[in-house]
């Protein structure tokens, strides 16, 4: 008996291009194209005008970088390693993740970064890595080089990268204080300055950092800036108290206003010493304390800004005397620890499994190392005076 397949109101595909173009505009954005790295849908926008104008539309861009973020897609923690070897900076990264070994971007060796001046990280939202500029991995090029004075030689500094929801800006805030190396102290707070990607300048808020902080905890916060707030830790002046009094700094990008966050009421009655580190753990502002001997904990503000909201989320136990220092929570909610033998390692508070990423910190040539959380995106801000299209138009050549 003969049988046949053929169905005349079905196309005949011939190949993956026909395929392609046979399938409705919506299925490809909406569940193809989103869950595609965005690496790929940048070269993606080369193939045809149609779909360079869909995936540089704003709206499909910003539906990608929420849902890879929701899901998980696509993000890692990136480690920076620089070094200075004969008067030239050389730089190279790699990501960190839980399931896998630390993968090379580029090349085991040190490399340069495709940056100038970039042995600095300041931080990483959206798929935006700032240095003294603006860099998109995923599209392969950097944006926007942050201009005017951004450092005094006479004063001190640190700097916080996010994002501005209100008005789709990326902000970069500069705190400028006077340090007092005798008495390892701030004695005076300067002007908050803020750089908007925007206006394309600095411009100084009305208010100043409160005056009974006398330090700020050095370590970036994982994952900080994405709500349109940054924030610090810091230590707070108090010679009553034999411990460090410390407590939370935010500072909110559309205001552009400076307010306090007090730490968990049981940090003031436990009369042992607590090193804690200030982080985001999905989207809530967390704090990761540990005290010697005793384990660490995890607390959550659940209720941002109020400061009976505190709630302990997990409490776990490893081998405190082998874990000299906390980073931080990366966006998959892992928190990434240094051993004492220098070496990197992941926690999943869901598993209680400590991976050892079998890379260590300590190089004699490493200069300066930092860590962001990232996620790939398309992201790719306007500069004042600049086209949206004219700039994919460049990228999209670029990635040819």
């Amino acid at each position: 008996m003969t049988s046949s397949c053929k169905n005349s109101s079905l196309p005949t595909v011939t190949n993956k291009k026909a395929m392609v173009n046979y399938l409705p505009d919506d299925v490809l954005r909406n569940n193809i194209f989103i869950r595609l790295p965005a690496k790929q849908v940048a070269l993606l926008r080369s193939l045809s005008k149609t779909w360079n104008l869909v995936l540089s539309d704003s709206s499909f861009i910003k539906s990608h970088l929420h849902h890879s973020l929701i899901h998980n897609n696509h993000t890692d923690i990136f480690a920076f390693y620089f070094a200075f070897l004969d008067n030239i900076s050389f730089g190279t990264y790699f990501t960190l993740n839980a399931f896998r070994s630390p993968i090379y971007q580029e090349h085991s060796n040190y490399i340069k970064l495709p940056l100038s001046g970039c042995n600095y990280v300041i931080g990483s939202v959206n798929g935006l890595i700032c240095f003294w500029n603006l860099w998109n991995p995923c599209l392969s090029s950097s944006l926007i080089t942050l201009s005017d004075s951004i450092c005094d030689r006479v004063c001190s500094y640190d700097f916080k990268f996010g994002y501005d929801p209100k008005t789709d800006d990326y902000k970069v805030v500069n705190l400028r204080y006077y340090y007092n190396w005798t008495q390892q102290m701030i004695d005076e707070w300067l002007p908050v300055k803020v750089y908007s990607v925007r206006k394309g300048c600095w411009e100084s808020v009305t208010g100043k950092f409160p005056s009974h902080i006398t330090k700020i905890n050095g370590k970036k916060v994982l994952g900080d800036g994405y709500d349109g707030r940054v924030h610090w830790l810091c230590n707070v002046d108090d010679s009553n108290n034999k411990n460090i009094k410390e407590t939370i700094v935010a500072f909110d990008m559309s205001d552009e206003t400076l307010s306090e966050i007090s730490l968990p009421s049981d940090f003031v009655k436990c009369t042992r010493q607590r090193t804690n580190v200030l982080g985001v753990l999905f989207e809530k502002v967390c704090v990761i304390s540990c005290v010697p001997g005793a384990g660490c904990e995890v607390w959550v503000m659940e209720d941002y800004g109020v400061a009976t909201s505190w709630v302990k989320r997990v409490s776990y136990l490893f081998n405190c005397a082998n874990i000299i220092d906390l980073v931080g929570f990366s966006l998959r909610g892992n928190l990434l620890l240094k051993c004492c033998d220098d070496q990197l390692a992941l926690y999943d508070p869901n598993t209680g499994y400590v991976n050892l990423l079998g890379t260590r910190m300590i190089d004699k040539r490493i200069s300066y190392s930092a860590f962001v959380d990232y996620v790939g995106s398309l992201v790719w801000p306007v500069a004042p005076g600049k086209c949206v299209s004219k700039q994919f138009e460049r990228l999209k050549i670029e990635n040819e």
